[in-house]
């Protein structure tokens, strides 16, 4: 008996041997400009490595994954064939010269309200992705309309022998005839007077990225940043700068940390977010304020089944702030920091707790027929989702403004406020996300709101 354990045991190890294979070489197939050392960094293993059943499946998908998330490929493929790993991608046009008009206000929905056409801003963009094959970006942004603009931006990921070190340089200038000059009744104030460019912002960033291993980021950054209004805005708001002032110039140095083990980084389904960052400025004009932000996120991502998904978010901001300005209080209602069912309100503040959560259900997830004639964009993959969400969040106001909020008739600021909905998410080539959502909020107004990227 013991004689056949023995001779069973050498088969099974035999068999589980015959099973695993060393990579020996990586072949990448499709690429025309994108150089191979971009896309071998992505990868979770390396000439040399151990394949097997148990890990295949990982190596497979998380480097597919990774690769997806350069945003530089439309499809990518990856097989093992004894002992060798191939790699099929299909890359995406790198160069956009591309007109542009967007709207002025904070969000799409904010600007349906009045579908005002001297509220949108249009120009002409340049983007140039994966620059010489290198995944560097170049971008020159050139806008008119409602805002006048003009912005270059500069990325480079790598720029040592091991490919941890990247760069990159920003450099903005803006004016506007028109200024978001207070915060009334929970809702942003617009101001305007006769034809006068009222605002004026200048800045320049430099940022040093680091990233040893493949989920981990280090983001150290510093600059200059200029605003310079008209004596009308002090006039209407004397706390919109910092002391009353015409002119606030600030140098400021700032840390951030991501840890992204995301599947997909423009709709995930799984894995998680995290992120922590601290900014310390120093202002060269007006009273020494020297503001410090603190910021920490956290997201989760699970599947629940092959159709069910759960997505959860965690937001806590703290800033210290001796004296108020308004152009820097700004907390719930602005970017991506925002409760469903508030989109047409601001609460603004020091700190803010946010959090989010919301259950999807995938109705289906295809690639269908595009334009045969565009080399790699013969099809388009479309994923279309039913959700249903629950937001929270609590905005805590600068101390030295409690009575001027209470006057100006924001009673959001300091409460709870929670928004509840349903909607329709729509998903193409894994990173674009069209929402289409019906929410209601704590004060039980609700409506249909637009979005054009993920909740959480």
């Amino acid at each position: 008996m013991f004689l056949c354990l023995g001779i069973s045991s050498k088969i099974q190890a035999s068999q589980q041997d015959s099973l695993m294979s060393v990579i020996e070489s990586i072949e990448i197939k499709g690429h025309k400009k994108t150089k191979d050392r971009i896309i071998l960094r992505e990868l979770t293993f390396k000439i040399g490595d151990t394949i097997n059943p148990v890990n295949k499946n990982y190596h497979t998908e998380r480097s597919r994954q990774q690769l997806l998330n350069l945003y530089l490929f439309n499809e990518v493929q990856i097989t093992f064939e004894n002992h060798k790993a191939v790699i099929y991608i299909k890359e995406r046009w790198y160069i956009w010269p591309s007109p542009k008009l967007n709207h002025a206000d904070r969000n799409f929905n904010q600007w349906w309200l009045s579908k005002d056409s001297e509220r949108l801003t249009y120009g002409l963009d340049l983007e140039w992705y994966n620059f010489r094959g290198r995944n560097e970006t170049l971008k020159f942004y050139f806008r008119s309309g409602y805002t006048k603009q003009a912005a270059l931006l500069y990325q480079l990921p790598y720029f040592n022998k091991k490919q941890t070190w990247g760069a990159q340089l920003n450099a903005h200038y803006s004016r506007n005839k028109e200024v978001w000059v207070a915060t009334e009744a929970n809702k942003v104030q617009f101001f305007k007077a006769n034809d006068l460019n009222l605002i004026e912002r200048k800045s320049i960033e430099l940022a040093f990225v680091h990233r040893k291993k493949i989920l981990s980021y280090h983001r150290f950054y510093g600059g200059y940043r200029q605003i310079q209004v008209n004596d009308t805005v002090i006039k209407s708001n004397p706390n919109y700068l910092v002391g009353s002032n015409l002119k606030q110039q600030e140098w400021y140095l700032g840390y951030l940390f991501t840890y992204d083990k995301r599947d997909f980084k423009g709709y995930p389904l799984k894995g998680r977010l995290f992120k922590a960052s601290a900014e310390y400025g120093v202002f060269a004009s007006a009273i020494r304020s020297n503001p410090f932000t603190l910021k920490i996120s956290y997201s989760e991502y699970t599947p629940i089944s092959k159709r069910f998904f759960n997505s959860s978010l965690l937001t806590l901001r703290r800033m210290e702030m001796p004296f108020p300005a308004y152009n820097k209080l700004l907390a719930l209602g602005y970017e991506r920091d925002f409760i469903r069912g508030y989109e047409l309100n601001v609460i603004d503040g020091l700190h803010f707790a946010l959090a989010k959560t919301e259950f999807k259900y995938k109705l289906f997830d295809k690639k269908f027929p595009f334009v045969k004639r565009f080399s790699n964009y013969e099809t388009i993959p479309i994923a279309m989702y039913l959700t249903a969400f629950s937001d929270v969040g609590k905005v805590v106001a600068h101390p030295l403004l409690v009575e001027s909020i209470v006057k100006n008739g924001n009673t959001m600021v300091g409460e709870w406020q929670y928004g509840a909905g349903i909607g329709m998410n729509f998903v193409f080539y894994y990173d674009y996300c069209l929402r289409v959502e019906y929410s209601v909020n704590r004060f039980l107004f609700n409506r249909f709101y637009v979005q054009f990227s993920a909740a959480i």
